[in-house]
């Protein structure tokens, strides 16, 4: 039930007076027709419907199940199911719109909000952000010596910026609850006495276990192939161990799976998504009922853009162990780049994971990209500072999220400051490209994309060539 202090804000909202009605048409109609919204029908009918609604003087009576009724057509379904649907689209239409008004809509005089906790729309002012040029390049005299700068490493600046904002890396409280720890994580009895019978009665074996549970931790991050392939010699030489072993070809699909997700389409791209499928089949025919089995034929159907089937095998996965915590910030992985992000920040949660022995494993970055989609920018900086400082990966998708994170929080300047850090270390980057690819929505893409330009990122390519999935 809507208590006081909510309905005195809707009936608040709802009293206001409203700009003049040909503005808000027009400004709708600009929105309705522009590349961001392009191929989003559904948020375009969301959108129009809840502005006209607005519009005739019923803004108070628009609710989660008139939507779905009056929308989407779904009289006759559950109440619960229905506005469930309502309340994901409305999500996604907020991030719609804030990338419209960064992009294309960024001169627009008024500016169309949907405010969490409702769905009537809110006008105001929108001013229009400034163009500033670009100072004129300063030329070298002729016999002037070049500057003797130094360029630092991209990881000691990672460290530098991030004590800027928080005081210190090393000084660093943790973002969760202490959590009491006797000692290490240890493999328990089970594991070591499988492990002794093993090694009894075949080490190859116990080879083939041993180089895939080490490959294992060597996958992050996906956008460094070298990484990934030294991962791929390991699984193979586990399968060349142990023919028999499920896990060298689960492993082996994995990581063909992430070397053709961060491939551009051609040749390579084929021949590993080839491979993937290859071995993902073989995995699921000697241990079906195995989560890495699954997990890794999930994250194999991501790559290939079939987002329902890869959540379907992910949490399938998860219900077959839920112990597995790889498959568990596997399906993290997954559910963020199909929007899921509140799945991804829950199954990423520290209390799940922090007393996992290693640093290479990706569950903080993805904690800290979920929470920046879900617009918690303060708690995203402070997980993906956690991560570099703790020495986890550092790849273009996470630093993209964290530089869009400072600039969306009012960081500005230190945001500008990363920017710098990131050509550095990517002067040729197409990270636009990678998250267009990579997301099942390209406005969640774009919303990373126009938070990077905001802070000065800018690419020979950006927003040309881009492959689209709308």
């Amino acid at each position: 039930m809507e208590n006081f202090a909510a309905t005195a804000h809707r009936m608040e909202k709802a009293t206001q007076e409203l700009p003049d009605r040909h503005t808000v048409e027009l400004g709708l109609k600009r929105a309705l027709t522009s590349p961001e919204f392009e191929g989003a029908g559904r948020l375009r009918e969301f959108l129009s419907y809840v502005v006209e609604e607005t519009l005739e003087g019923r803004g108070n009576d628009i609710r989660g199940k008139r939507i779905a009724e009056d929308v989407y057509d779904l009289a006759g379904i559950s109440t619960r199911d229905s506005t469930g649907v309502v309340r994901v689209d409305a999500s996604r239409l907020r991030r719609r719109l804030d990338v419209y008004y960064a992009g294309t809509g960024s001169r627009e005089p008024l500016r169309i909000y949907i405010d969490k906790g409702g769905y009537a729309p809110r006008f105001e002012a929108h001013r229009a952000l400034e163009q500033t040029p670009n100072p004129e390049p300063r030329l070298r005299p002729e016999g002037e010596p070049r500057s003797k700068g130094v360029t630092l490493p991209y990881w000691v600046l990672l460290l530098l910026i991030a004590a800027a904002i928080g005081g210190g890396l090393l000084s660093l409280r943790p973002s969760h609850p202490p959590v009491e720890v006797e000692m290490p994580e240890l493999p328990d009895l089970a594991s070591i006495k499988e492990r002794e019978v093993l090694f009894e009665q075949s080490t190859a074996t116990l080879k083939a276990r041993n180089a895939a549970a080490e490959a294992r931790t060597m996958m992050f991050p996906a956008t460094e192939p070298w990484r990934v392939r030294a991962a791929q010699v390991l699984y193979d030489g586990a399968i060349t161990l142990d023919p028999s072993y499920f896990g060298g070809y689960a492993g082996g699909a994995q990581a063909a799976a992430m070397i053709a997700g961060v491939s551009p389409p051609g040749p390579e791209r084929d021949a590993m998504l080839d491979k993937g499928r290859s071995l993902a089949a073989k995995a699921i025919e000697l241990a079906p009922t195995e989560a890495w089995s699954q997990s890794a034929l999930a994250f194999l159907k991501l790559v290939e853009r079939e987002f329902d089937e890869a959540n379907r095998l992910s949490l399938r996965a998860i219900e077959l162990d839920p112990d597995d915590l790889q498959a568990l910030e596997m399906d993290a992985i997954i559910a963020l780049f199909s929007g899921d992000f509140e799945r991804a920040a829950k199954n990423a949660a520290p209390e799940k994971h922090i007393n996992r022995n290693g640093s290479r494993f990706p569950w903080r970055n993805a904690l800290g990209n979920a929470h920046y989609h879900l617009g918690n920018y303060e708690l995203s900086i402070r997980y993906l500072k956690e991560a570099a400082a703790l020495g986890e990966p550092v790849s273009e998708i996470n630093s993209s999220h964290l530089i869009a994170a400072l600039q969306a929080s009012g960081k500005t300047e230190l945001a500008a400051s990363m920017v710098q850090g990131f050509n550095d270390t990517w002067p040729e980057s197409r990270v636009h490209l990678l998250l267009q690819q990579i997301f099942q929505d390209p406005a969640d893409a774009k919303n990373v994309i126009a938070m990077m330009k905001a802070a000065g990122w800018s690419s020979a390519s950006a927003g040309s060539g881009a492959a689209s999935h709308e």
